[in-house]
């Protein structure tokens, strides 16, 4: 699942039903793939009023990042 985002800090982001991984296209060119993340969160994502605060709150420290290694 792709989605596009209204976000200063996020472009978009994508998710993987099979791998449980949530890809996110951020808008400084960076991309970061997190593990095991439960589907919902693409959801919430999607639907939050600011999907950079949801980012830096909810996903960037709670998941790990693949994309760093």
């Amino acid at each position: 699942m792709h989605v596009v985002l209204q976000s200063k800090l996020l472009d978009a982001a994508e998710y993987d039903m099979a791998s449980s991984r949530l890809k996110i296209f951020m808008s400084n060119g960076q991309i970061r793939e997190f593990c095991d993340v439960p589907d919902y969160v693409i959801d919430d994502l999607r639907n939050t009023s600011s999907p950079g605060s949801y980012y830096m709150k909810l996903i960037r420290n709670r998941y790990r990042d693949a994309s760093l290694g």
